[in-house]
């Protein structure tokens, strides 16, 4: 599980600051259809880690690949709270919760896409 979660960092944690970078420096609004491109490409970056469990793993569960995305998550999402608390922002709680959610879902159908990538190819 910890290479799936590798995977899902060293794809989504680069996007994450990037985008980050973007809207600090005003280059881009928060609401910009561009966030919603990098939004995607970190729920790609899940997918890659949930995938890359099944595949690394034949015999592991869907829930192994759940857990790397959401391992992924919580990685990257502790830097960033501990950023926010430490500049004084504000943060919104409710917002975590659904987001862990949404990249183990993610992670989930990238390891439903390696499971069936495993039975094809043997």
């Amino acid at each position: 599980m910890w290479r799936g979660s590798v995977t899902a960092l060293v794809v989504a944690a680069p996007v994450a600051i990037f985008n980050q970078l973007l809207i600090s420096a005003g280059d881009i609004e928060s609401d910009s259809p561009f966030t919603l491109l990098f939004r995607l490409l970190i729920l790609f970056g899940a997918a890659a880690g949930g995938w890359a469990v099944l595949r690394l793993c034949p015999e592991a569960s869907l829930a192994h690949a759940s857990g790397a995305g959401a391992i992924a998550y919580v990685v990257v999402q502790s830097i960033g709270i501990a950023r926010r608390l430490m500049a004084g922002d504000d943060l919104s709680w409710i917002a975590f919760p659904l987001l862990i959610l949404m990249m183990a879902t993610a992670a989930m159908l990238g390891g439903m896409f390696g499971r069936r990538w495993n039975i094809q190819n043997d």
